[in-house]
């Protein structure tokens, strides 16, 4: 196990300085957001092969780009249109991910709003079942994050969320090229034990997300639950998870990929040398568990 980094919070850097600095910065991995706010990119050359900036950056640096990650596609819309275009965009980035060595294309499900987390899936099971073909037939592995959204309104983007729903979701998608981009810091704010979580799903987890989540207790005792602000996105050691123990179970699950460092921590933000700070001082919580 190692160390990655999302390039999620410096997407004005272009690939190059991106992937430099994490090899300068001793990252064995990178994760890359494949949507539009990514602009340094053209995914549809890099799936039909006219370029490949991924391969070259592999060469030049000791850095493995892990993995392509795009949430924002809502393959369960009750708009055929918003669902094929998802459906599209998905085929890019696995044509783009199999053209690269990348192993895995990460996103999340969608959803349609009108319907609960378990109507959804009953109502798109042959949705699921596609996108689990697909990664079949490009021998990529796609993974879904399980960040519900619930920080915007309406929360529509996944049902992906909670291992309720995931065991319900790999009985429809059975295929093991479908998997989990595991981020602990939406299951702690639900009450989900993460821990236990690990050890149910070992097999199905193809990347971690490294961010931690604090519960503002007195914003709750105020506002309730209901509104959306009772909790906030720290990093690693600023937070409620338990990171010795989650990387500590980990282990126990052979979980040999990367820890990819999501950064989101409203704290460490604003400017880049906030942001340089705040992955400085996850680094330092990290590094020594592994």
């Amino acid at each position: 196990m190692q160390i990655g980094i999302y390039n999620s919070c410096v997407l004005d850097w272009d690939l190059d300085r991106f992937v430099s600095w994490a090899a300068q910065h001793g990252y064995a991995g990178v994760e890359l957001h494949g949507g539009p706010r990514f602009r340094h990119i053209d995914w549809d050359a890099v799936a039909n092969g006219r370029q490949n900036p991924l391969v070259d950056a592999q060469i030049k640096y000791p850095v493995r780009v892990c993995g392509l990650m795009y949430g924002a596609l809502n393959f369960l819309s009750p708009d055929s249109d918003q669902a094929e275009a998802a459906f599209s965009r998905l085929d890019t980035l696995l044509r783009a991910a199999r053209c690269s060595d990348v192993p895995l294309v990460s996103t999340f499900t969608g959803r349609d709003p009108d319907l609960t987390l378990e109507q959804n899936l009953e109502r798109n099971a042959d949705r699921l079942r596609r996108i689990a073909d697909l990664a079949e037939h490009y021998e990529v592995d796609v993974a879904f994050e399980n960040c519900p959204m619930f920080q915007s309104w309406p929360w529509v983007h996944n049902i992906a969320v909670s291992p309720a729903m995931w065991r319900q979701l790999f009985e429809v998608a059975a295929s093991l090229r479908v998997g989990l981009n595991f981020d602990p810091s939406h299951l702690v704010w639900q009450g989900i034990d993460y821990l236990a979580a690990v050890d149910e799903f070992r097999d199905r987890i193809k990347i971690v997300q490294a961010k931690d989540t604090e519960v503002l207790k007195d914003v709750q005792r105020e506002a309730g639950m209901l509104s959306l602000g009772w909790w906030r996105h720290r990093i690693p050691g600023e937070g409620s998870i338990d990171w010795p123990a989650f990387v500590g179970r980990l282990r126990q699950a052979d979980y040999d990929s990367v820890l990819s460092i999501e950064h989101e921590d409203p704290l460490y933000a604003g400017s880049e040398e906030r942001v340089l700070e705040g992955l400085s001082r996850t680094r330092a919580h990290l590094d020594p568990l592994l």
